[in-house]
């Protein structure tokens, strides 16, 4: 079935044309949002959200101007992009101050007023940090990517990928004590 006629399908409100769709493309947008987000439950919950834009805008959409092919991919791109930033945004605090604290500081994450202020400081930090350093810093330290995997990501060398985890570690050490971060 040509892409044409799987929009027509969908256009019409015919389920099936999203079932003959989602046969067709979903290798591709598992492909492309795969390249982004880590973690099968987040691959597979941007998956869902493409396809489920690409339902909702399906009357918008004009195949004389974008493939469907070319349509779906880019959709696939931006969900795959919310999704990483939407797992980031709420991962890089909890784990990465937690589970690797060797900052070289003793942060208090015993009381609970200390343990959120210190938190939000944290998050700050690692929000300020310039890209790549900062994918790579949560894809490490939140994620627990290998530094090789992360070095064959970012097509840099693991040596370059470590000295950019150890520099950037002594520098949100330094920045949280300038900004005040509460210490047992």
């Amino acid at each position: 079935m040509t892409d044409e006629e799987i929009l027509e399908l969908m256009q019409r409100d015919e389920s099936c044309g999203l079932d003959i769709l989602i046969n067709k493309y979903k290798a591709l947008v598992s492909f492309i949002v795969s390249q982004s987000v880590r973690g099968s439950a987040d691959v597979e919950e941007a998956v869902q959200d493409t396809f489920f834009k690409v339902w909702r805008n399906r009357s918008a959409i004009d195949t004389e101007k974008r493939s469907l092919k070319g349509y779906i991919s880019m959709v696939a791109k931006s969900c795959a992009e919310d999704k990483r930033r939407s797992t980031a945004r709420y991962a890089d605090t909890d784990d990465i101050s937690e589970k690797e604290n060797d900052l070289g500081i003793d942060i208090d994450y015993e009381d609970e007023t200390a343990k959120k202020e210190n938190m939000r400081l944290i998050a700050e930090c690692i929000r300020e940090m310039p890209s790549p350093d900062r994918e790579i810093f949560i894809e490490r330290y939140y994620f627990r990517f290998a530094v090789k995997d992360i070095a064959e990501k970012h097509d840099l060398k693991p040596k370059k990928v470590e000295n950019i985890l150890a520099r950037r570690k002594k520098k949100l050490g330094k920045e949280l004590l300038k900004r005040g971060v509460i210490l047992t």
